[in-house]
């Protein structure tokens, strides 16, 4: 089967790279598979879902694949979509990954979520990642359960190998006594790095350790910023090809993921935290969503900053080692490969 696989948000979005990881998933397991490219990066305002449209109306209706799906459910992938399947008569498959309308409040928040909500129910196939979100997705979008199919958040394991460890990269930044805390991920709306900056404050001074921040976005001045307030020394690295986030990786000491209390961060599933643990990193995480689910896996708490910053303090010298317990987790149940060969089953079904 020929796919065509298009990306609602931009190239430096998480959206774009879920986009990538399933079009390898399924061409490792046969297929050919095709990522449209959208947009750089993302505008104010939303303003990419608006000029991409007309443009992703016209590559789609000028292409032929056997097999299209959209990751978002915008409408500009939606509508060039459904207009594929009713003039070529194309089967259609939208993957919905969060809860977006969740990032944003007033009349951006009921754009964001009134845009979505009328063109799911026209696809052939819905992909969704965790049990709330499905919930979700069924009362929201009024979508039977029968066309509705979970595609994991995955790892692509292949480029977080734990074998993985760029020595040169390290001693950028730290000394052969000196451990690093690594937070990594794309800086947007929806990271809660601002609390991560405010738990390390807490415990700054009380041990030496590098805070390494890995990785870009529209809210990273923002965080910087709020570092420079807090009178704090945090190393950031700007936007990274995710070759490189694996590399930042692979020098941590101890990985952070933390989520807010908050509507949103309930419908999520973590990247990070499944891309570090594959890696056999210590992670200290808060029980927030589907956090509490890895806790068997990494050093958690609660979502009060004093306690999550004592966890930090605690687990950089200290482990019981069930880092390793979590990388076979990943290898087991998480690989890209295999939910692909998974997925490819289901949509020879449609």
């Amino acid at each position: 089967m020929k796919i065509l696989i298009l990306s609602s948000l931009a190239q430096n979005t998480g959206c774009f790279l879920r986009a990538n990881y399933i079009a390898d998933s399924l061409k490792y397991n046969g297929d050919s598979v095709e990522v449209l490219n959208p947009l750089k990066k993302n505008l104010p305002l939303m303003l990419d879902l608006i000029i991409s449209l007309p443009l992703n109306i016209f590559r789609v209706l000028f292409s032929d694949y056997d097999i299209y799906m959209g990751i978002k459910p915008f409408p500009n992938v939606t509508i060039p979509l459904i207009l594929k399947k009713i003039l070529n008569h194309k089967k259609i498959i939208i993957d919905i990954d969060d809860l977006d309308s969740g990032y944003r409040k007033g009349i951006l928040s009921q754009i964001n979520s009134l845009s979505q909500r009328p063109f799911p129910k026209h696809f052939d196939l819905v992909t969704y990642h965790n049990a709330l979100l499905k919930k979700y997705i069924q009362t929201e979008f009024l979508i039977d359960s029968k066309k509705m199919y979970k595609l994991d958040q995955g790892v692509d394991l292949k480029i977080f190998d734990f074998r993985r460890k760029n020595l040169e990269l390290r001693r950028k930044f730290a000394n052969d006594n000196e451990k690093i805390v690594t937070y990594m991920g794309h800086l947007n709306i929806a990271s809660d790095l601002d609390d991560i900056i405010r738990a390390i404050k807490i415990i700054y001074g009380k041990k030496k350790f590098i805070f390494l921040v890995a990785g870009g976005g529209p809210e990273e001045s923002t965080f910087k910023e709020l570092a420079k307030e807090l009178d704090m020394d945090v190393k950031f690295t700007g936007h990274l090809k995710n070759q490189d986030i694996a590399d930042y990786v692979s020098i941590a000491d101890l990985c952070l993921v933390y989520y807010k209390d908050k509507v949103a961060n309930y419908y999520r599933c973590s990247m990070k935290l499944r891309e570090c643990m594959a890696m056999g990193k210590k992670i200290v995480c808060d029980d927030i969503g589907e956090l509490k689910k890895f806790k068997k896996y990494t050093y958690q708490t609660g979502p009060d900053l004093n306690e999550y910053a004592n966890k930090i303090l605690e687990t950089l010298d200290k482990g019981d080692n069930r880092e390793k317990l979590g990388r076979l987790f990943i290898e087991k149940n998480l690989d890209w490969k295999k939910l692909g060969a998974k997925f490819l089953k289901t949509i020879k079904k449609i």
